[in-house]
């Protein structure tokens, strides 16, 4: 088939989870399709992947302060449409895809994250169409809303989540095929389109790059690995380091906390590593050498949605996890199984505390982990689930 992608930015180098995702995919997927990349970015080439031909289009997002950012997020009070939605409607996008279709004989229509529908609404009915959810992103919102302490903030979070769960309402049922990435997100969307329409395509990991390192890991190290410049993620380091590694180094003082991702912001890194023993790395070429060096790797998620890439790395590399609940959220795991799942601080830090000293007694926790995402969670298996769900969203539109 020839398949148009619309996506929010380059896949590569795939140093996200959702750029992990997308690259993982698209470079399987592109040996039995013809596949026409638009995203917003400079030229690129996909690196060993001759059917995927790149449309770059230029545009300028505002950044996340100064004058002009307020102004935006005050204007769109006055929108039915939430500010993500918003700032990602693309003229520039629209029209560079108007020109694909006519040009080229397109099969089939996949839009790799839910606000960039406001960039292919014309197209809806008239090809057959997929859309990648990532995340429920109204749940997300919520998540926001209820863990926000500025009464401000709180008050503007509110008419977002909404407005967001109003847009997926509207957006979703008008795909042949939803994609989800976990049981409990496709559970949401089939409210509001046919179950057949919705196939949970779950996210994966390269057995072959995240594996055991070999080496045996510093003593008292933690790491938490994710892009810093995501929300969730910062909820999440500042979360543990304010009310969960203060009670790891009560019991050990040696405990060192590094936090690995890139684009960390300057008010956060400096609050941070106020905290003796906290770490912040800032970009990285290779978060694997700080995986395998740590004792414990940590998700301490309150927000968020999907499911998470990170922890199938870890576990992958056969390292112990402890997480809350919403961390391990959308993956096939157990606790005291495959990892630790904790919500309560106390019991987190206790959690980690007892993996520190321990030491060797929770090996057959990290192998029974490493041995589950190597039978559960490889690409080439979730490729194969996605042509699926191509296929299926093609015979849809056929058949209506």
């Amino acid at each position: 088939m020839n398949v148009l992608v619309i996506d929010e930015d380059f896949p590569y180098p795939p140093n996200t989870g959702k750029r992990l995702r997308t690259y993982n995919l698209l470079s399987r997927l592109q040996d039995d399709h013809l596949i026409h990349y638009v995203y917003h970015g400079e030229d690129q080439v996909f690196p060993n992947c001759p059917n995927i031909r790149c449309h770059p289009v230029d545009k300028a997002f505002t950044d996340k302060s100064g004058l002009r950012f307020y102004m935006e997020l005050l204007w769109n009070l006055a929108s039915p449409k939430p500010y993500l939605v918003s700032r990602h409607h693309s003229p520039g996008m629209i029209q560079r895809i108007g020109e694909i279709v006519e040009r080229e004989r397109i099969d089939l229509v996949h839009c790799e994250w839910t606000p960039y529908t406001e960039n292919i609404r014309s197209l809806l009915g008239h090809f057959p169409t997929v859309l990648s959810t990532h995340n429920v992103e109204s749940q997300i919102w919520g998540r926001y809303f209820d863990t926000e302490r500025n009464p401000l903030k709180k008050a503007y979070i509110y008419p977002q989540w909404k407005k967001m769960a109003a847009y997926e309402r509207e957006v979703t049922g008008r795909y042949d095929q939803v994609v989800c990435v976990s049981e409990n997100d496709a559970d949401f969307f089939r409210r509001y389109t046919a179950p057949e329409r919705v196939t949970v395509v779950p996210n994966g990991v390269d057995e072959t790059f995240f594996k055991p390192g070999g080496e045996e890991p510093a003593l008292g190290n933690i790491v938490f690995t994710g892009s810093m410049d995501w929300r969730p993620n910062q909820d999440a380091v500042s979360h543990f380091v304010e009310e969960i590694f203060p009670l790891i180094r009560e019991q050990e003082p040696n405990a060192e906390f590094y936090v690995v991702g890139r684009c960390p912001p300057d008010r956060l890194r400096a609050q941070w590593e106020q905290v003796p023993g906290v770490v912040v790395t800032g970009t990285v070429d290779d978060v694997r050498g700080y995986i395998d060096a740590a004792s414990v790797y940590v998700v301490p998620l309150r927000i968020g949605g999907g499911s998470r890439l990170k922890i199938l790395e870890a576990l992958a590399m056969a390292k112990v996890v402890v997480s809350t609940r919403v961390g391990a959220e959308g993956l096939d795991l157990d606790d005291g199984k495959h990892l630790l799942l904790r919500d309560d601080p106390r019991e987190f830090a206790r959690a980690v505390t007892d993996v520190l000293r321990a030491g060797g007694e929770y090996a057959g926790l990290a192998r029974t982990g490493r041995e589950k995402v190597l039978g559960s969670y490889g690409w080439d298996a979730i490729a194969r689930t996605l042509d699926t769900a191509w296929s299926a969203a093609v015979e849809h539109a056929r058949a209506g």
